[in-house]
């Protein structure tokens, strides 16, 4: 009778346990060459415990310029309209004051100003102005004009006043062109630095227009306006010849150009002219 082969029992233990032992190996083998795993915990306690970023602040706003010039050209017109209804000694020592302030204010207008140039001019132009409002307001520019009257010494024009209009002394004046001469009136503007005539004027004596220039108004903006060569200006006795004069308006002036080099005097009805 055969007999049934019986299985290798040790045989098949002893692989079993090393197939354990090999398996058991390659375990602690993989886990302990694995990382540590983060502290997730701790981690998200230190997000939490950051401290929260500040605002960035927004950026200032730059402060305005201060317009210097047009501040002075302001305080220039007041000087003027003072000055042309003055009555007392207060009026013209006020008057002073804002010219005084007007020199200062183009004093600071910066050289990287597009009116810088502008600016140097009007200072000078002030200044005249300033020395002419003081005599006044010391009484010196009236003593001097009384005193003329008997002794002409240095007495260049006495020049009639023919009537004010707001405050502004009118005077009557010839100007001739190439159509002959006629009489005008223009206003005695000691607040201009150039003589202007109308176009009906420029039409009458016959002028010619040479180009156009950029001219400042009160207010201190700026306008184009035609420029004409008059033949002759003849106001009070005093002649000026080959004046540039500007074309426009409703109202002529005469202008610093004309009688800027002398000292003026004005009463209630006469304007005086010195050297």
């Amino acid at each position: 009778m055969n007999q049934i082969p019986r299985p290798a029992v040790g045989r098949l233990a002893i692989l079993s346990s090393s197939l354990v032992l090999l398996l058991s190996s390659c375990f602690n083998h993989n886990t302990a060459n694995q990382p540590p795993s983060a502290p997730i915990a701790s981690a998200q306690s230190e997000v939490a415990s950051a401290p929260p970023k500040e605002p960035t602040p927004a950026p200032e706003a730059a402060e305005p310029q201060i317009d210097y010039y047009k501040r002075a050209i302001n305080r220039a017109s007041s000087a003027v309209a003072i000055g042309q209804s003055a009555q007392s000694q207060d009026d013209w020592r006020l008057a002073a004051g804002r010219w005084e302030q007007a020199i200062t204010l183009l004093q600071q207008v910066p050289q990287n100003n597009p009116n810088y140039s502008l600016a140097q001019q009007k200072i000078r132009e002030y200044q005249r102005n300033l020395a002419v409002t003081q005599q006044q307001a010391d009484g010196t520019v009236i003593q001097a004009t009384q005193a003329t009257a008997s002794s002409p010494d240095g007495l260049v024009a006495n020049i009639p006043i023919v009537r004010r209009d707001g405050g502004i002394p009118v005077v009557s004046a010839t100007l001739e062109g190439g159509q002959g001469s006629q009489r005008f009136t223009m206003l005695f503007d000691t607040g201009a630095s150039g003589t202007l005539i109308t176009p009906a004027m420029a039409s009458a004596i016959g002028v010619v227009i040479v180009g156009d220039t950029i001219v400042e108004i009160a207010d201190g903006s700026r306008v184009s306006m035609p420029v004409a060569y008059v033949d002759s200006i003849e106001v009070g006795g005093l002649v000026k010849e080959g004046l540039l004069v500007g074309i426009g308006g409703n109202t002529a002036l005469l202008g610093q150009d004309f009688y800027g080099e002398y000292g003026v005097g004005i009463s209630q009805n006469r304007i005086s002219l010195y050297d």
